[in-house]
């Protein structure tokens, strides 16, 4: 059975045969991201559970699953605010796909209560910079083996550039060629990193979730890894900034800044290089998908200049530079 061929019902009766328990309640959860999720609820002794179902598709779903699942493990253990994961299957694809079987945290997507709460977006943002610190203060050396060993910044940078350089040649994302022969000519920056933390690679508004007046939690970690920290913060900045506007941007990494201001050394590096990759996903999703949506049915949404203003983002960074 195809996942993106089952029914509800079909979903739920795998679902219960995995799980060991009655599994109802299936429900397609919407969102623009390439794996497909389901809301659920498991039958336990003590009541319901509320759960999310995360299918991983594309050649590397199985190595996906797998470090999203060990990340949430590595992570609730760590006792920093993320679903628990409560089962893994990689290995029969009894829906036709890897899946994992996590917590349904309570909350919704924090870039929807920011927009509903414009005049508290300073407080949510500095909310965000606290937790995405603490994140990065994790002491990874006795745990999150699936995850070491670190590399040296230099070597894990020049994996990256080769790896996103390599796939925006493929998928024909010609606006980034500039940024990747920037990247190329300057890895020497990234020495300058103070050294490896936890990193999440994707940390932006859209993966956090808030309920009340606190982040409930923080989802979508296929992506989890050790590196500069200032992966993330450019990462969030740049989305942030070419998503809403610049000052948004400015002000998450000020806050952030107040807490850890030795990302500014390697920050514009990573600044670019977000840049690119963003550019070079989009190009791929367009590559695959043409007009119709991705492969799971749903269109992408991607707002009107979004293209634009990531070249701008970037030639912004390689302008700076270059005046240095």
């Amino acid at each position: 059975m195809l996942i993106t061929n089952a029914s509800p019902d079909d979903l739920a009766q795998v679902l219960s045969e995995e799980l060991d328990g009655t599994v109802q309640e299936v429900t397609l959860l919407p969102h623009s991201m390439a794996h497909r999720m389901y809301s659920a609820l498991w039958e336990q002794p003590d009541g319901p559970v509320p759960i999310v179902v995360r299918f991983f598709s594309g050649p590397r779903a199985d190595g996906d699953a797998r470090i999203e699942a060990g990340a949430l493990r590595d992570l609730c253990r760590a006792s920093y605010p993320v679903p628990e994961c409560y089962a893994l299957e990689v290995d029969d694809h009894p829906a036709g796909a890897p899946f994992i079987v996590m917590q349904h945290l309570p909350g919704q997507s924090l870039a929807t209560v920011a927009l509903d709460q414009p005049e508290r977006i300073p407080y949510w943002l500095d909310c965000a910079s606290i937790l995405l610190f603490k994140l990065h203060s994790l002491n990874w050396h006795n745990s999150f083996d699936l995850f070491q060993p670190a590399l040296d910044p230099l070597e894990f940078a020049e994996r990256q550039i080769k790896w996103w350089g390599r796939q925006a040649q493929v998928v024909g994302a010609e606006e980034a060629e500039e940024g990747f022969s920037w990247l190329r000519a300057n890895l020497y920056r990234t020495r300058r990193s103070s050294g490896p933390s936890l990193i999440h690679r994707d940390f932006h508004p859209g993966n956090l979730l808030a309920d009340g007046d606190r982040i409930t939690g923080v989802v979508d970690w296929g992506e989890m890894a050790l590196g500069d920290p200032a992966v993330d913060v450019a990462w969030t900045r740049m989305i942030l900034s070419t998503e809403v506007n610049a000052e948004l941007g400015d002000l998450f990494t000020e806050a952030y800044f107040r807490r850890n201001p030795a990302v500014a050394e390697t920050l514009s590096f990573w600044e670019v290089f977000s840049a690119c990759k963003r550019l070079t996903r989009i190009a791929r999703l367009a590559d695959a998908t043409g007009v119709n949506g991705n492969h799971n049915g749903s269109r992408p949404t991607l707002r009107p200049g979004l293209k634009n203003a990531l070249r701008d983002f970037m030639c912004q960074r390689l302008t700076e530079e270059d005046m240095d």
